[in-house]
């Protein structure tokens, strides 16, 4: 980017963000917006250079421009999912490949370098990589190449794949700490950083070198391994995110931002604390009123300062500044006052709790029945001899007994879990017999059930003001009833005291202490119910992707994924697990590129003096071998990698097989 001139065009902003020309237009629009409510001149299709480092990157020197202001800056904004084909594992794929792009470099860094920065990560236990001499890490990402995958996996898993998709960020250094070999530390603050704050959440991150302050991008995914997802506001920037940035800067030994050390007017109250005691005085405000003036009237008269527009404002007396009623919560915006001073004395709205789980349970389709060993003593002449020759070759007959029982016991069970997972497919995927449908299903009834447990919390929520009164008579219920029924005259005070807040029911909401206790206990028992019923769906997705991933109901499947269509892995789970090493050829074709038929060769080897399996894949055109790899001579992630790129590049994604066993070749160790 070119410093030197005073305006920034839209032609180098599409290049330095990577964006569309419409994207880059949107931005000098905005950016002259500012700058005209700020009292500047502005000129239509260009912005101020300056202005521009200042809002993207934290510049803002006015002696100097391309000087990082004093100290680390960070800026982060949402990646949302887009309407249409925009969808969220689009806008997180995008997000990654952006900061990917070795143009975004500046230029390669050279060997030399790279073992330096890679001998300061020594003890990071992410995998560090270069890639065009750009850098790269990920957190809870076991293949940077497929991380867009891998969390899309985590969204879908959860149902939640809407809304913020990905958080999107950039920390930068001053000017003068942004030397190339700086890249390491930056990386290692990031790292720090993604634990301290967000410790369950996928991360991927790299350096960036083509600006005058290096700087370090991260995407996250907004929905962590737990299933709980980021909510970041600027209370949460001020007083978590930045105060670690700030910690980790001066650990790795930069600048930190002295701005946000400055003290801050704080709230003699926690805030938490504060916003308890101002919904209590809207809900009573509620209570005694019956109009929204009224209501404003109300808590004017409480001693709030209120102020009422778009959304409605309140400040007590000893707080710093005002805050919107919306902040305390989705029941105190502006239209949940207007439709709950409305709706009132309305009945209870019900909310329901379905049937989504079916109980299919497990049966014992194999038994086995272990063969004991006879005592020496109890054997007879013939089978003493037959062990006696059996340890003379240094075997123990009764270890290789307990060893057999053993592993006939194992497979028995795994075949009775195996039936057991038919089964839910067969239910699941409504007679399809395809294991992607089963999963699916249950995908989408466990988004269906969220929806009603969601409506049944809204629910909750929207009449907690009622329920809190009647919890409050729960205190007094037993010692008013002893008083009432046989005259204890020691609880008066609690008698008096639960008629007080019976009538409140009667008098605010037009409720009876039945109703309210009937709603309170339905409500609860359907959200048990609902979450009785998400734990085993989930069990039961796990079942059924547990062993469609390791091979075994493949034949359920409408179409093989390409990996587990190679069978390596299930090769490799049979010889651990049996000790059954057998030969396999197969053919794959995929539906996507006729051009190509993919052999793979499975056969038993041995490895030093151990007994393993090989598999060989060979891509042919034409009969003609034009690619093979072989696990021979590679671990199990580079053979992995490599089957991940011939998918890429061939472009497969589903795939028939054609498969032959051979039989006379199998053995057991």
């Amino acid at each position: 980017m070119d410093n030197s001139k005073t305006f920034i065009t839209v032609a180098e902003i599409e290049n330095v963000l990577d964006v569309s020309e419409s994207k880059a237009y949107r931005i000098v629009r905005t950016l002259n917006v500012e700058l005209k409510q700020k009292g500047f001149m502005v000129i239509p299709g260009r912005v101020s250079r300056q202005y521009f480092n200042e809002r993207f990157y934290g510049i803002q020197n006015p002696d100097k421009e391309g000087v990082m202001a004093q100290g680390i800056v960070v800026k982060i904004w949402n990646v949302k999912a887009g309407s249409g084909t925009r969808s969220a594992s689009a806008q997180i794929s995008d997000s990654i490949a952006y900061i990917e792009n070795p143009e975004k470099t500046g230029y390669s860094l050279d060997i030399t370098s790279a073992n330096q920065i890679e001998n300061e990560l020594t003890y990071v236990t992410n995998d560090i990589k270069t890639v065009n001499g750009l850098y790269v890490g990920g957190r809870h990402i076991t293949d940077i190449s497929h991380a867009t995958e891998e969390m899309m996996q985590v969204k879908e898993f959860f149902g939640k794949l809407d809304g913020r998709v990905a958080t999107h960020g950039v920390i930068s250094l001053d000017e003068e700490e942004s030397d190339s070999k700086n890249a390491g530390k930056l990386m290692l603050l990031l790292d720090d950083l993604m634990q301290k704050v967000f410790p369950q959440h996928q991360v991927v991150y790299a350096v960036h070198t083509n600006t005058e302050n290096l700087h370090i991008h991260f995407i996250i995914n907004t929905v962590g391994l737990d299933g709980k997802k980021i909510h970041m506001d600027n209370k949460f920037m001020k007083e978590v995110f930045e105060v670690a940035v700030n910690k980790y800067a001066v650990t790795y030994g930069f600048t930190p931002n002295e701005t946000w050390k400055k003290e801050r007017n704080v709230d003699s109250m926690p805030f938490a604390m504060r916003k308890i005691l101002i919904r209590k005085l809207i809900d009573h405000a509620i209570e005694q009123t019956d109009t929204f003036d009224a209501f404003i009237a109300y808590l004017r008269t409480d001693g709030l300062t209120v102020n009422v527009g778009k959304q409605v404002s309140v400040q007590m007396e000893d707080m710093p500044k005002a805050i919107r009623t919306g902040q305390l919560g989705e029941n105190y915006s502006i239209k949940s006052i207007q439709e709950r001073l409305v709706t009132k004395f309305d009945p209870f709205r019900r909310g329901h709790a379905s049937d989504f789980y079916e109980a299919i349970m497990p049966e014992e389709m194999a038994r086995i029945v272990p063969v004991r060993m006879k005592k020496y003593k109890d054997m007879s002449q013939d089978e003493k001899n037959e062990v006696l020759h059996l340890l003379k070759l240094k075997r123990n007959p009764w270890q290789e007994s307990f060893r057999d029982n053993w592993q006939m016991q194992k497979m028995a069970d795994d075949l009775n879990q195996v039936a057991y997972v038919y089964k839910l497919v067969h239910y699941y995927s409504k007679g399809t017999d395809s294991s992607s449908d089963a999963k699916k299903e249950i995908i989408d009834r466990r988004k269906d059930l969220g929806a009603e447990r969601k409506e049944l919390r809204y629910l909750q929520k929207r009449y907690k003001p009622i329920t809190d009164i009647y919890e409050e008579m729960k205190k007094y219920m037993v010692r008013a009833y002893l008083y009432e029924a046989y005259g204890k005259t020691d609880y008066i005070a609690d008698f008096m005291k639960y008629k007080e807040l019976s009538q409140r029911l009667k008098t605010s909401f037009d409720k009876s202490v039945e109703e309210v206790a009937d709603f309170v206990a339905e409500t609860k028992a359907q959200i048990f119910y609902l979450k009785q019923q998400e734990q085993e769906l989930s069990k039961q997705y796990v079942a059924i992707k547990k062993y469609a991933e390791q091979g075994k109901v493949q034949s359920l499947a409408d179409d093989y994924s390409f990996f587990h269509a190679i069978g390596h892995s299930e090769a490799v789970y049979q010889a651990k697990q049996y000790g059954i090493y057998a030969s396999d050829l197969k053919y794959i074709t995929p539906e996507d590129n006729k051009d190509i038929v993919i052999r793979v060769m499975t056969t038993p080897d041995m490895k030093g003096d151990k007994p393993t399996i090989t598999s060989a894949i060979a891509v042919m055109k034409n009969g003609i071998i034009v690619r093979e790899i072989s696990s021979k001579n590679m671990g199990d992630k580079k053979f992995n990698q490599a089957i991940y790129e011939i998918q890429e590049e061939y472009g497969i994604k589903k795939c028939g097989v054609v498969k032959n066993m051979v039989p006379r070749n199998a053995r057991h160790v």
